[in-house]
């Protein structure tokens, strides 16, 4: 059996995020929700950043697959501790942010 699939219907599909939604001040849990997102981004980033500055080398050589799986874990673990209590930039720009309004 063979599926035939337009890659430009696939390529658009994929290259068509949503468009972001707008966050309010009237909103304090989306607001806090997305202080949280902004806090998982930062960490995901700052465990690419340790993990660049480790000497490669070892006994077997690490491939496509750990590399992909690595970056997958580490933006669970940053989500994670996003979602508790992180390092503290959530709940500080969320202070922030909804003292504006």
């Amino acid at each position: 059996m063979k599926i035939n699939v337009d890659p430009q219907i696939l390529l658009s599909q994929a290259s068509a995020p949503a468009p972001p939604k707008k966050v309010t001040g009237d909103d304090p849990e989306a607001l806090k929700k997305t202080c949280q997102e902004f806090e998982a981004i930062f960490l995901a980033s700052m465990f690419k950043s340790m993990r660049q500055s480790v000497p490669q080398g070892g006994i077997i050589e690490k491939g496509n697959a750990d590399e992909i799986y690595q970056s997958l874990l580490d933006q669970e673990i940053a989500t994670q501790a996003a979602k508790g209590q992180g390092i503290g930039i959530a709940e500080v720009l969320f202070r922030q942010l909804n003292q504006t309004k």
